[in-house]
């Protein structure tokens, strides 16, 4: 009952979910609030009537008759609740419609959207299009009833069809959840053979100054610009499409970055880390095999782990390391030769050279 209830809410228009907001309900989480409030329960004629009086002599409706809280407090409670139990909600209670509208935590994953029925495995089957085309319209529908809001928290899994048309329609989402007031970004693209080119123009201007987690699955990324991303402060970047100057790029104004995680990036070859990014603390690199390089010069990271191939590795004075994890060819030798002396401060150390002995 409640996927279709959640179908019907997505399916509404937007005049609809307005017209919904404005009226009363007598849920049991509605009078138990209002009982903590010590305040009256909510009458349900005496409010419709009212709201009928009201709009007869200003011929405005107002723009909230919720219960007994105010409107910022209702957006907020819905906020802190999982998307499909607010959907939900608003399907058996017209007066949390309109704070539906701006609940501010988006997931959109197979498991949130879907029915045990029509979930799908990414094949060409009939069936498995007809519910990914399904999957994606709901998308649409919830979207387009966000627009406007604003979201803090966006995740999408993203399953095809990976062409232009499609890379299209996620731009399109993306432009409706990226503004000044989102502070977490989770794309995955299901597919490691999507060649879909995240729209950085979208973080170069004023939606990308509030993100404080980026991540990011299977896309393509070539910021050109110096990105706006003055709070970020975690990146995850999983088969993503960067060279090690795009990166640089990237980070150039990601001063509060405290962890980084790199994974599957094979167009980096070369790879810096300035010293202006003082409250970097955690990074790790994992099989980004044309990875020749890694300079750092950041000050203060106390964790580093790396697994690939031999690259030629410059820690510097890293006074603040404490834990280091190394994973290639020739490291029990590397770590005979370097660490003392460039990571005096040491306190745990775990080597893997599989062809040493």
């Amino acid at each position: 009952m409640g996927l279709m209830a959640l179908k019907r809410l997505m399916c509404m228009k937007p005049e609809q979910m307005r017209k919904h907001g404005r009226s009363q309900s007598h849920d049991g989480l509605v009078s138990s609030l209002a009982r903590r409030n010590s305040k009256p329960s909510v009458d349900l004629k005496t409010s419709e009537a009212s709201e009928k009086d009201d709009n007869s002599h200003c011929g405005k409706r107002p723009s909230y008759l919720g219960p007994d809280l105010p409107e910022e407090i209702w957006h907020h409670i819905h906020s802190l609740v999982p998307m499909r139990d607010d959907a939900r909600a608003a399907c058996v209670s017209r007066a949390f419609h309109h704070s539906w509208r701006c609940h501010l935590n988006l997931t959109f994953t197979k498991e949130t959207m879907c029915s045990k029925k029509s979930l799908f495995e990414g094949t060409e089957d009939s069936n498995d299009r007809r519910n990914r085309r399904e999957y994606n319209n709901n998308i649409d529908h919830i979207l387009t009833n966000h627009r406007g809001v604003g979201v803090k928290t966006f995740i999408l899994e993203f399953h095809g069809p990976y062409n232009t048309k499609s890379y299209n329609r996620l731009n399109s989402w993306l432009q409706i959840a990226i503004t000044p007031v989102m502070e977490e970004l989770t794309l995955i693209l299901l597919s490691e053979k999507a060649k879909y080119e995240f729209p950085c123009s979208l973080l170069s201007e004023k939606g990308g100054n509030t993100i404080r987690h980026l991540h990011l699955d299977n896309c393509v990324l070539r910021p050109t610009v110096a990105l706006n991303l003055r709070c970020l402060t975690e990146l995850y970047l999983y088969q993503v499409r960067i060279t090690g100057d795009e990166l640089g790029c990237l980070l150039s104004n990601s001063f509060a970055l405290e962890k980084l995680t790199l994974i599957y990036c094979y167009d980096i070859i070369r790879l810096e880390i300035p010293c202006l990014l003082q409250r970097l603390s955690y990074m790790e690199v994992f099989d980004c095999l044309r990875l020749q390089v890694i300079e750092n010069k950041a000050p203060n990271i106390s964790s580093f782990q790396f697994a690939g191939n031999e690259v030629q590795l410059s820690l510097e004075k890293s006074l603040q390391v404490k834990s280091l994890k190394l994973d290639h060819r020739c490291v029990i030798s590397y770590a005979i030769d370097k660490l003392p002396s460039s990571v005096p401060n040491l306190e745990r150390l775990n080597i893997i050279s599989p062809r040493e002995v």
